[in-house]
């Protein structure tokens, strides 16, 4: 089940990938967001305890944002900023509920902290009335991101997932309001959703499992 799930995810993602590059495609934005769904039901069905349908909100929440978004970036972004907003939310309560030491772990979120600031610093200028809801997001994006850096004995790939995360939010940010760049969607597109994947495998190896026998 976890191997079928994972590859659906991966050939999901890549035929949306690959059609960036080719003349629009008809309802192509169901490869969008399906990855998505697929990571909810798999951390619901894998996870034990309350790990599993919290991520699995924070999954189902991404895919709402990926259909706003590729439906119209323009017109939906505000949209599809909200479905984001909860699925950091969510990511953080179950982070922060498997988390070690936070003083300890400063050389991984500190780092995560000075991007979050250096990408407000650089945006703000641009933001109008996008300010507010733009730097709750960043808020809770940068907090997503240093509880990810708590979760695992040693910061693997859920950590490198929220960070590349960051990184990815922050290239739809240059986007958006700085100017658009040459290949930045999909620069954008592939850096998402290589994230979700670490995050998504990642939660399956660094939290408890249900029993595999269950039905």
């Amino acid at each position: 089940m976890n191997r079928v799930s994972i590859i659906g995810f991966i050939l999901l993602a890549a035929i949306y990938w690959t059609s960036l590059w080719l003349d629009p495609i008809p309802y192509i934005w169901i490869a969008k967001f399906t990855p998505m769904l697929i990571a909810a039901a798999l951390v619901w069905r894998r996870l034990a305890a309350l790990a599993g349908p919290i991520l699995a909100i924070g999954f189902v929440a991404a895919a709402g944002g990926d259909l706003f978004l590729a439906l119209d970036r323009g017109d939906y972004f505000t949209a599809g900023l909200a479905c984001f907003l909860v699925t950091q939310i969510a990511y953080s309560v179950a982070f922060l509920g498997r988390r070690h030491g936070f003083l300890a772990r400063w050389p991984w979120w500190l780092p995560v902290v000075a991007i979050g600031l250096g990408m407000f610093i650089l945006l703000r200028p641009g933001l109008g009335d996008s300010l507010i809801p733009v730097t709750i997001y960043i808020a809770a994006l940068i907090t997503m991101a240093v509880s990810a850096s708590l979760v695992e004995a040693r910061p693997g790939r859920i950590y490198a997932g929220a960070v590349l995360f960051v990184i990815s939010d922050a290239l739809i940010g240059i986007d958006r309001f700085l100017g658009s760049f040459e290949h930045s969607l999909k620069l954008i597109i592939a850096s998402y959703f290589i994230a979700q994947f670490l995050i998504l495998t990642g939660a399956l190896r660094a939290f408890p499992t249900r029993n595999t026998n269950a039905p």
